[in-house]
């Protein structure tokens, strides 16, 4: 019933009024928590809400704190499974947002000593990681490739809940560019809303388009935001967004990570 009252707000363009209701009663009923959370905390530096809201449409300190370390912990692992060999790995994470995972990343990997990078598209959430997350590299995209690297620059780049918030064109153009920034032989770890986001398909021809292996985009909200919602059916991940790439795989995550996302990998093939 949600997402069909979602739907609804969408269609009559007033999901910029609903998400500043949302944003201010989460604040409020947070509030209380997150004075604790900080108290407990002190070092532990935390963006402001807005961007921690725009980003995650959460402003609870502990599940930013709790929920990206149980991510990052998921991609961490299966860079350092599926890339043995790599001592000192480049790792980029586009679409970092402020920090959520990407703050983990090296304490997660302490024998490997990787170059972590980070990128996203907004001014005001890379001013702020590159202000409070010491240690790791950050640059402005823009919703549009490119990335300012060169090609094979990394030898892994994940992204979490990036594509889910993509026209069908971006998704295209953004899996060209990840895949000139990797290093033959590289990784790509991307998430994507798959079975498990069904109930956003709130009409007919939406749930027809995803089953018959089509992506389905829910508009009339800025892209690149979270309510532009996209939903992928696997057939569509294996056989468009990741065409380009190798040993593509779906990776159930474990339990630890507590992630309803689907997680994809696939690497570029050497020269």
């Amino acid at each position: 019933m949600k997402y069909h009252i979602i739907s609804a707000t969408r269609s009559l363009g007033l999901l910029p009024v609903l998400d500043r209701m949302t944003f201010l009663h989460k604040s409020a009923k947070a509030a209380r928590g997150n004075r604790a959370f900080l108290a407990s905390r002190p070092d532990f530096a935390v963006p402001p809400a807005d961007l921690a809201f725009d980003a995650y449409n959460k402003v609870d300190w502990a599940d930013y704190h709790d929920m990206g370390l149980r991510h990052a912990g998921l991609f961490a692992r299966l860079i350092r499974e599926r890339l043995p060999a790599h001592p000192a790995p480049a790792i980029l994470e586009w679409g970092c947002g402020p920090g959520r995972l990407i703050r983990h990343m090296a304490a997660l990997m302490p024998d490997r000593a990787p170059r972590i990078v980070g990128t996203d598209y907004n001014p005001a959430t890379i001013d702020w990681c590159r202000d409070h997350l010491p240690d790791i590299e950050f640059a402005l995209n823009g919703l549009a490739p490119p990335l300012p690297f060169p090609d094979n620059s990394f030898d892994a780049t994940y992204n979490f809940s990036v594509f889910t918030h993509l026209s069908e064109e971006m998704h295209e153009a953004w899996a060209r560019e990840l895949y000139r920034v990797l290093k033959p032989g590289g990784m790509m770890i991307a998430t994507t809303h798959g079975d498990h986001y069904r109930y956003l398909l709130t009409r007919r021809d939406e749930a027809d388009a995803y089953d018959s292996g089509r992506i389905v985009t829910q508009r009339r909200f800025r892209e690149g935001k979270k309510w532009f919602f996209a939903i992928h059916p696997p057939a569509y991940v294996r056989n468009t967004l990741l065409a380009g790439f190798k040993q593509v795989e779906q990776v159930p995550p474990d339990a630890a990570a507590d992630m309803t996302q689907d997680v994809w990998l696939g690497f570029k093939p050497h020269d």
